[in-house]
């Protein structure tokens, strides 16, 4: 019987390539979006269901479907913003907290009975290089540091059940997105998605079986 994946974020460019990495090792692959867009426009492997993971309800019905089983978790779904401090308001802070940290927080909290099951889980999150603070960038960044701070406690409460818990801190990772947004960078030096999606393939691997508890980043 083939193992579990589950990708929160799956049909973004990352979440994409890692859906792939799964695909390959051999795993069924569960993944989510949040529009009927990107179910549309999804062509990789595995199921994709929309769900909004910052919202309770939806998150833990949706977690209800997915097998009893679940061997390897890759938390993608999150979102970035640019705004300088005097900017910020209550909206803008709510935002990158529900996309970031709550999504992660409650997909995590919905899929631990299945994990632990598995008898030898593993879970990434995606954090950033930008959480120690980046200037420009302080909702984003405060939200990815709380994302870092949620795997790491989370690798220490699961540990009796078996269950890894890591992080990754990518930089600027090479997307549509990010290139319609900074057409004059160099392209070259940035972190491709399939890159990131073998480290978290590795993560989830029985190789990395003694690792856990950690924050690794990611270059170039």
């Amino acid at each position: 019987m083939a193992k579990v994946a589950v990708v929160t974020g799956g049909a973004g460019a990352l979440g994409r390539a890692v859906c792939a990495w799964f695909d390959r090792a051999g795993y069924s692959v569960f993944l989510n979006g949040i529009s009927e867009s990107e179910r549309e426009n999804y062509r990789g492997p595995g199921q994709l269901d929309i769900v909004d993971l910052s919202i309770e309800d939806q998150c833990r019905k949706w977690a209800a479907t997915l097998p009893e089983r679940v061997h390897a978790a890759a938390l993608i779904a999150g979102g970035f913003s640019m705004k300088p401090i005097v900017e910020l308001d209550s909206l803008e802070i709510e935002k990158m907290m529900a996309m970031n940290l709550l999504s992660a927080a409650l997909t995590l909290s919905a899929l631990t009975p299945k994990l632990t099951a598995a008898d030898g889980a593993s879970v990434v999150m995606v954090g950033s290089q930008a959480y120690t603070g980046a200037p420009g960038m302080a909702a984003y960044a405060a939200a990815k540091a709380a994302v870092v701070s949620l795997a790491a406690s989370a690798s220490i409460e699961l540990k009796k059940h078996r269950v890894r818990v890591n992080s990754i801190l990518p930089d600027v990772i090479d997307t549509p997105a990010n290139r319609a947004a900074m057409p004059g960078a160099n392209f070259d030096e940035w972190q491709k998605p399939e890159e990131i999606a073998e480290v978290i393939g590795f993560l989830c691997s029985d190789s990395a079986r003694v690792i856990t508890g950690n924050a690794l980043r990611l270059g170039r």
